[in-house]
């Protein structure tokens, strides 16, 4: 990995600077996957109070990579805000900008959570995928993940899931 790549809990201020990069990385991965209304109708003003609020959560845990310091990446973990009832733990969100992709952060980032998720009380944690994005699927199976589960197909392929299971 680069010498100068820095991971960081997430602050207040940074809001802003990584919803432009999950806009970013969402147009480069999954346009064409995803309904183009989804690009059409995305605010960088909500997916910023998206992040504000992983940051106030007591769940949830929000990191950035920064290279220089310019975000080029980041990794929520914790509970998941969608499956609030679960007691799984989970990568909630991992992504890398493109051109900052084979230089190791997403590694650093999966061997993060694997040490901050781990508890005497469990031995393992989940990550969703969209089915559809294959390098992701790549990464993840080259990380140790299993396949748990595959959601059925559907018209929009933002929703087919793929679930992983790391185990300790």
């Amino acid at each position: 990995m680069e010498t100068n790549v820095s991971i960081v809990k997430a602050m207040d201020d940074m809001c802003m600077d990584i919803a432009l990069v999950k806009r970013q990385v969402w147009e480069i991965t999954y346009r064409g996957i995803y309904p183009d209304c989804m690009f059409d109708n995305f605010s960088l003003e909500k997916e910023s109070e998206k992040f504000a609020q992983l940051i106030d959560s007591a769940d949830t845990h929000l990191y950035v990579a920064q290279v220089d310091g310019k975000i080029v990446g980041y990794m929520a973990i914790g509970k998941n805000p969608r499956h609030p009832n679960s007691a799984t733990d989970e990568i909630v969100l991992l992504s890398v900008l493109k051109e900052y992709q084979g230089k190791g952060i997403g590694i650093t980032f999966f061997n993060m959570a694997k040490e901050l998720l781990k508890k005497p009380t469990t031995d393992h944690f989940v990550v969703y995928c969209n089915k559809y994005n294959l390098p992701a699927q790549a990464f993840y199976k080259a990380m140790g993940c299993e396949v748990l589960s595959v959601d059925d197909d559907n018209p929009d392929h933002s929703i087919p899931q793929i679930q992983y299971l790391y185990r300790y």
